[in-house]
């Protein structure tokens, strides 16, 4: 039984666009997810427009989003793809580390933020991390996304939104990775029951996603105060 289970999970494939203007670059990333049963390269695109058309055509699971496309730049494209297709997860590729460049891509809508210059392994892992939760802030992000998020300017305009306890006890356990199941082993409730509070969660919030979730969780001092 426990044969089948694995096979059956290996089955499962995630689905990647490449978007990069950069040929030998996504050789690179060619050569590196292919070396993995649950990855698949579904399409590649070297500029804005041709990554919004084939995110558009192909559906795929994680788009690979390099944040300085020709074009329409990867911030922009990637706006207009979680208005068209809000399932798409998009991960940034980037060699900025500034808080701007950070704050700004998960804005937008991106899961994942990826310095360039890291470990393929990291990639990897914000790969599988946000197909499985749906955002992947590792902490060197988010003291970033902190440091940036609690500006004078930033904050200026930010309503108080009263989340309840348990509204912010979820919102701090999918900051740190967990799945709508391990929440619900966690707070013994059903599966059921955390969907429903994270639908509260994102209205409250203004939001679409848990990425944007937890940036606004950070922004509030929701996630580091309780």
């Amino acid at each position: 039984m426990q044969k089948v289970d694995n096979e059956k999970k290996i089955k499962i494939k995630i689905k990647i666009l490449l978007a990069d203007d950069h040929s030998l670059f996504r050789e690179g990333l060619r050569r590196i997810l292919g070396e993995e049963k649950d990855i698949e390269i579904v399409g590649e695109a070297r500029d804005g427009v041709e990554a919004l058309r084939l995110a558009n055509r192909l559906k795929p699971d994680v788009v690979l989003m390099d944040i300085s496309l020709p074009g329409p730049n990867g911030i922009r494209i990637t706006r207009k793809i979680k208005k068209r297709q809000g399932k798409i997860h998009v991960i940034m590729l980037s060699m900025y580390e500034d808080t701007a460049h950070i704050i700004e891509s998960f804005q937008a809508g991106a899961s994942g933020y990826v310095i360039k210059t890291h470990s393929s392994s990291e990639l990897m892992e914000t790969i599988r991390s946000v197909f499985r939760e749906g955002v992947s802030i590792p902490p060197s992000i988010e003291q970033k996304l902190l440091k940036g998020i609690r500006q004078p300017d930033f904050l200026s305009g930010v309503q108080n939104i009263n989340l309840t306890n348990k509204e912010v006890r979820i919102l701090k356990l999918v900051a740190s990775g967990s799945t709508n199941k391990e929440i619900a082993t966690r707070l013994f409730i059903s599966e059921k029951t955390v969907k429903n509070h994270l639908n509260h969660i994102y209205r409250k919030l203004g939001v679409k996603n848990r990425a944007q979730a937890v940036v606004e969780g950070l922004k509030r001092d929701y996630i580091s105060r309780h």
